[in-house]
């Protein structure tokens, strides 16, 4: 994961890239308790190497703890939103389903699943970001292709 983050830095460092401190476990231990379940371990990994990121390019958030539970509207029970493009504009989000699994989903298509994995959604970023080849839009048509 550090790995990750730190290349999708270098890559976007030149249109402008903010890394965010860690969160703290306090910080993550409230969060956990108000969208009411624990954090899958890769966020929690993502979230104690980095509270989020902002990328200039495609105006992309990953979304910083705060910023999350700021608007009831990014969270309810069972779900939240973790990232965000051109100010709201679109959206991704984590659920955790009634069988205890956590699905990554985007906002326009909230029923349409994309990933298990938060790794999986990094890598696409950093392949494309969110308009480029291989980037987060190809890979919803990709997978609403193959379904």
């Amino acid at each position: 994961m550090e790995d990750l983050i730190r290349k999708i830095s270098i890559k976007n460092q030149k249109e402008g890239f903010l890394l965010r401190s860690p969160a703290e476990i306090n910080e993550i231990e409230k969060f956990e308790k108000k969208i009411g379940f624990k954090l899958p371990k890769d966020f929690l990994n993502f979230y104690q190497i980095c509270n989020g990121f902002e990328c200039t390019d495609d105006i992309f958030n990953f979304l910083s703890l705060s910023d999350i539970i700021e608007d009831n509207t990014n969270f309810k029970n069972n779900w939240f939103y973790f990232s965000e493009y051109m100010i709201y504009s679109d959206m991704w989000g984590l659920r955790k389903t009634k069988s205890g699994e956590f699905e990554i989903f985007n906002g326009s298509y909230p029923t349409f699943k994309l990933s298990h994995s938060l790794d999986e959604f990094l890598e696409r970023f950093l392949k494309g970001n969110v308009f480029e080849n291989e980037g987060l839009y190809d890979w919803f048509e990709e997978i609403k292709k193959s379904s």
